[in-house]
This record gives C-alpha cells, sequence and structure tokens, in this order.
C-alpha cells in the first residue's frame, strides 16, 4: 500500500513536481557550487579579452601615431653640403694623401680632418637623427644628394669630385665614392639655402643691346661685367629680345660683352644681363660602387647610387652613411677656365 501511494503520489506530482520539492540535498549544492564557479570563471575570461582588446588597441593607435608622423619628418630641407666654390684642388690628391708621406698635405687620419666650417670649405656634419627632427633631419642613414655649378665652356661642363667621411671621432678617412658630374640645361635660379643663382656675380639692368652684333654694352657703371669670361651663360632679358640664355663669345672690357644664342628683332636700351647661370648636374657617373658596403648586406641595394635624369634635370647620388658622422666632397677638375671645367660647384644633402 505504502508502496502504491508513492508511484501514484510521484507521478500526480510528476518528475519536474517531485525535484522541486526534493531537499537541497549535497548533489545539488555542488550544481549551485559549479555554476558560480563557471560564472567567475566566465568573468574572468571577459576581463582577460577585454585587457587583449585594450592592449591591441593601443599598440595600434600608438603604431599609427609613429606612421602618421614618419612622413611628416622626412618632409626635409635641403642643406648645404659645400660651398659655391671652384676646385678643391688639382687632384684629390692634393687634398689629402692617404699614404701618409707628405708633410705639408693632409692625411687621412681623423685629426688631419679639414675643421672649417661648410661655408668655409670644409667638412660637413652629419647630424643624428636620434636627437636632431628640425628641418633637414628625419630617421634612417641614407642621403641623397645633389649638385650644381657655374656653366663657363657653353654648357655640358663637368667636374670630378671624392666623397669622403670619417666615423665618429677617430679612425682614418673613408673613400665612400669617386666620380663626375655634367651639368644640363636646369637652371637653378635660387640656390636651395637661399641667394640668386641666375646672377650671383653681376645683374645689370639698363643696357643697351646691339641688334647687328649681339652687343650688350654698360657705361653707367665701371665694370659692370667683372668676372665676365667667353663661354659663360649669361641671362639676358629686354625688349625686343626673345631668348633668355646666351653664351658670352668675347668680352671686350669689363663694360661690353658679345654674345651667342641671341634672338632679336631690334636694339634695345633696357635689357638686364645676368651672370654666369648655375645648372644642376643631370648626369653623375661613378668609377666603381664596391667601394661602400650595400644596404642590408649584400643581398640589399648598392650603398651607393645614381639615379641619372635623361631630360636635362637633375641626377641624384644615394647614398648609406651609416655610422659615419663627417663627410666631405672634395671637387677637383672644376676651375671654371680649363676645357669643359665647370665653376664654383655647389653640394646639397638631404635625408630621405
Amino acid at each position: 500500500m505504502k508502496s502504491y501511494q508513492f508511484r501514484n503520489r510521484f507521478n500526480d506530482f510528476g518528475p519536474g513536481r517531485i525535484i522541486t520539492l526534493l531537499p537541497p540535498w549535497p548533489f545539488f549544492k555542488g550544481e549551485q557550487q559549479m555554476s558560480q564557479r563557471v560564472k567567475r570563471t566566465g568573468l574572468a575570461a571577459l576581463f582577460i579579452v577585454i585587457v587583449i582588446l585594450v592592449t591591441l588597441a593601443l599598440g595600434f593607435f600608438i603604431m599609427r601615431t609613429a606612421k602618421a608622423q614618419a612622413p611628416r619628418s622626412y618632409h626635409s630641407g635641403w642643406q648645404l653640403v659645400r660651398e659655391t666654390a671652384n676646385e678643391d684642388g688639382a687632384s684629390f690628391a692634393a687634398v689629402y694623401d692617404i699614404t701618409g708621406v707628405s708633410s705639408t698635405i693632409a692625411n687621412s687620419q681623423f685629426a688631419d680632418k679639414d675643421t672649417s666650417t661648410v661655408v668655409k670649405g670644409g667638412a660637413f656634419y652629419v647630424p643624428p637623427a636620434s636627437t636632431e627632427w628640425g628641418d633637414g633631419t628625419s630617421p634612417g642613414n641614407k642621403w641623397m644628394f645633389v649638385f650644381c655649378g657655374e656653366a663657363r665652356n657653353g654648357g655640358d661642363d663637368t667636374f670630378s669630385f671624392n666623397l669622403i667621411g670619417w666615423a665618429k671621432n677617430n679612425g682614418m678617412l673613408q673613400n665612400i665614392c669617386e666620380g663626375s658630374a655634367t651639368l644640363g640645361t636646369a637652371a637653378v635660379i635660387v640656390f636651395p639655402d637661399g641667394g640668386d643663382a641666375l646672377a650671383p656675380t653681376f645683374n645689370e639692368t639698363g643696357v643697351t643691346y646691339t641688334h647687328a652684333t649681339k652687343t650688350f654694352t654698360d657705361t653707367s657703371d665701371t665694370g659692370s661685367f667683372d668676372g665676365a669670361v667667353a663661354g659663360m651663360i649669361v641671362r639676358v632679358t629686354g625688349s625686343n629680345l626673345t631668348s633668355e640664355m646666351a653664351t658670352i663669345t668675347t668680352v671686350t672690357d669689363a663694360n661690353i660683352i658679345i654674345c651667342s644664342g641671341v634672338t632679336s628683332t631690334n636694339n634695345n636700351t633696357d635689357s638686364t644681363v645676368q651672370g654666369p647661370v648655375h645648372f644642376w648636374a643631370d648626369t653623375i657617373s661613378l668609377d666603381e660602387q664596391s667601394k661602400w658596403p650595400n644596404y642590408n648586406g649584400t643581398l640589399g641595394l648598392p650603398g651607393v647610387a645614381v639615379h641619372n635624369s635623361a631630360d636635362n634635370e637633375v641626377a641624384i647620388l644615394n647614398v648609406d652613411l651609416a655610422g659615419i658622422e663627417w663627410i666631405q666632397f672634395v671637387v677637383y677638375d672644376a676651375d671654371g677656365a680649363t676645357g669643359e671645367e665647370a665653376g664654383n660647384v655647389t653640394v646639397y644633402g638631404r635625408r630621405y
């Protein structure tokens, strides 16, 4: 009877009802504790996920900020690396004696490095990007250099150079590369560091022009054309003149010059003569490129590379200056008077 009544009650109440009326046996206490542990574990996992997401977001923000700064730091201006001047000597050996035999010529040791400032023909100090972030500096060791000079021989004037460097505070002179450059027809107009590149020597206005003989005469100022030489390219403008670049063929005296390449329709008395015009080098030739290590080892790009213009524009010399603190461009075959030699060569450089 008891068994029947229990079964009927079980059936009457049903399994769900019986379970709800059962006392909190140890089995059910364990289930509740397990549920709490699951909840705690879930919260811990959620916290870890949040921490990871926050860390990733912060890392992305830092990387994005760094990438945003890099292009801005690469907007670097050109720096004067070699002052405007004729050749430093008749040859590289006349400027630095790497054999150490000469007692009158500087040798290759750091102590014999030219201590003059750049504007006085000395070496150029490579600013450390880690401490200087102003105009002209940026991350990295790669530099590009450009050359310009006076055309003294009717165009395509040339000069030779050696790029040398020294490590920080000690060591020997290192010959990074050597070669030559040829001026093109792209006028400098204004030097990157300031100054008129069209008329660095003379800039005469109110000059009388004689159409029949292509003669420019300025008698109002004594020595108007001091510094002018045959073969020099000058800029001429004024009434009835339809071309600007002309080449001096004859220097009668310091007040009269005769030019070729002038196209005109008549005389005038309002000519402006500027010169000598500076042009960018459009071709650079290196004797060899194996003097300097490659970027990223032997599998990388050449440590020294040239990018020449095919359109009389600006040629670029690229150099990896890793570890170098001082550099100097030693220029020779550039007296502006011998053969096809350029005059007053200037070198500019910037990181990229």
